[in-house]
């Protein structure tokens, strides 16, 4: 409040980069590790109205991890300006393809007091066992 006027007051700006033309990795490094290419990168470039803007990063043990293990950068980020210690937090979200495990000789089986039900090609066999409740 100045002078008995009341003016806004901005605490925290957050941006959602959410298509990957606007932010860009700048320089990354391809290496392959245990199969998998991974994307090693310390600097990111931000489009704005008044071109590239290039930030230098400062990635955690943690990222490297999630890389080595076959993460790659998703197209969407997050950016938020840190006003208290001046500096831009860059929040990055990593996706990974995973193989969906189809277990191939696997037979359900219902195993009741007095009888057995299973599933074979198709038919449903039930076995009585005979014995009494």
């Amino acid at each position: 409040m100045m002078g008995g006027i009341l003016v806004p007051r901005i605490n925290s700006v957050s941006l959602w980069l959410v298509d990957d033309h606007v932010w860009k990795l700048v320089n990354p490094t391809k290496i392959n590790i245990n199969g998998f290419e991974n994307i090693f990168f310390t600097s990111v470039a931000i489009d704005t109205h008044r071109g590239w803007v290039y930030l230098d990063l400062e990635p955690s043990k943690e990222l490297y991890k999630l890389l080595a293990r076959g993460f790659k950068p998703a197209s969407h980020t997050k950016i938020k300006l840190d006003r208290k210690n001046r500096r831009v937090i860059f929040h990055l979200s990593l996706g990974k393809e995973v193989e969906i495990y189809r277990p191939g000789n696997i037979k359900p089986v219902d195993v009741n007091e007095d009888s057995v039900a299973t599933l074979y090609e198709a038919f449903a066999a039930i076995l009585g066992t005979g014995l009494p409740r």
